[in-house]
C-alpha cells in the first residue's frame, strides 16, 4: 500500500475519512453534531456549525473508528481544540477545527456521548417564540433540559448572540428565558440557557 503523501509538511499524514460524528463541549457538557474529514495518528479534522474555542477539550464520538483494526460500534476520544477557522460560504458547516487526541492509546468506548449529558435531554415539542436580530419569530422546542434547548426554525440564527425565548407554560401563558445560541444550522438551533430564572408574561 503506498504511504500518504504529506503535502502539508505534518509531523504525522492526515489520512481522508469522511464520517459524521458527535463532538461534546466537556465544560458545558453541551453536544452537537460534526462531520470528520480527516485524521493522522494524534490528531482529528471535523467541521461543524457550532462555535468552540481553542483549548477547549471535547469528546468525538464516531462508529467504525479509523484508530482500531477491529472498531467497536462506538468509539469516543478526548481531544483539544488547536485551532478554528471559518469556512467558505460554499461549505456545508461554519467551521473547521484541528484536534490533537489526548489518549489516541485509549479510547474510551460509550454507546453515544448524548447519554453522558450533564443535563440529560427530554422531547418537548411545543411552539415557541424568540426575538433574535430585532425580529420575533416561531419555531417548535423539539426537545429541552436544564441547561438548554433545541428549537426547530424556519430561520437560520447568528451563532453567539443572546436571545429571548418565550416558552408556554400548561396553562398557555409565555415564561420568557434568556440564552446563548451555541450552534445552528438550516435545521434550527441549541440554545443554552443563561438565566437560571425566568419570569412570567402577565395578559
Amino acid at each position: 500500500m503506498k504511504p500518504a503523501q504529506n503535502l502539508e509538511r505534518r509531523d504525522k499524514a492526515r489520512l481522508p475519512y469522511i464520517l459524521p460524528i458527535s463532538v461534546k463541549d466537556l465544560m458545558s457538557g453541551e453536544s452537537c453534531s460534526a462531520r470528520i474529514f480527516n485524521y493522522s495518528d494524534t490528531g482529528i479534522y471535523f467541521e461543524s456549525d457550532a462555535l468552540l474555542e481553542s483549548g477547549t477539550e471535547v469528546y468525538i464520538g464516531l462508529r467504525h473508528s479509523p484508530f482500531e483494526d477491529l472498531p467497536s460500534d462506538y468509539t469516543c476520544y478526548r481531544t483539544t481544540i488547536m485551532w478554528r477557522k471559518e469556512l467558505q460560504e460554499d461549505s456545508h458547516f461554519f467551521y473547521g477545527y484541528g484536534t490533537q487526541i489526548l489518549s489516541p492509546k485509549n479510547p474510551e468506548k460509550a454507546k453515544s456521548p448524548c447519554e453522558h449529558r450533564r443535563h440529560p435531554r427530554k422531547p418537548f415539542n411545543r411552539q415557541v417564540r424568540f426575538a433574535a436580530d430585532h425580529t420575533i419569530s416561531k419555531g417548535l422546542a423539539v426537545d429541552i433540559s436544564l441547561s438548554g434547548v433545541f428549537v426547530r426554525a424556519g430561520k437560520r440564527v447568528r451563532i453567539g448572540q443572546i436571545i429571548t425565548l418565550g416558552i408556554p407554560n400548561k396553562t398557555g401563558k409565555d415564561v420568557f428565558v434568556q440564552g446563548r445560541v451555541v450552534w445552528s444550522n438550516a435545521a434550527g438551533f441549541g440554545l443554552k440557557f443563561i438565566l437560571k430564572r425566568a419570569r412570567q408574561e402577565d395578559r
